[in-house]
């Protein structure tokens, strides 16, 4: 619930810098260990737009792969999840400290309003 009002509120802000009242889209990335569950974010962005000018703005959510990178060999791989953090290295086969570059993420990267 508090990401979806975080959200909501980053929406409603910009909105209102662009002279706009109604959302009408907003897209969220998110990556694979942000800690969302997509399922629980569109019930509360739901629920916190019923009955405001916001009731039938869509929700997008789209999922970014994670991606490691070795500090060893400089290898660049993915995986699913935390166990992906654990797998070893395809390049050199180093089990232990890779570098997360992407999966962390929670961007609201667009929106649509009028």
């Amino acid at each position: 619930m508090a990401i979806a009002q975080s959200l909501l509120a980053m929406a409603e802000e910009e909105i209102a810098r662009q002279n706009c009242t109604r959302l009408e889209m907003a897209r969220v990335e998110y990556g694979a260990l942000s800690g969302v569950a997509p399922e629980s974010l569109h019930f509360a962005f739901e629920v916190l737009t019923r009955g405001t000018p916001h009731e039938s703005a869509r929700l997008e959510l789209i999922r970014l792969p994670l991606r490691l990178r070795c500090p060893f060999c400089g290898a660049v791989f993915g995986g699913e999840g935390q166990d992906a953090l654990l797998q070893p290295c395809p390049g050199c086969g180093e089990q232990f400290g890779h570098v997360v570059e992407q999966g962390k993420e929670l961007l609201l990267s667009r929106l649509e309003a009028r």
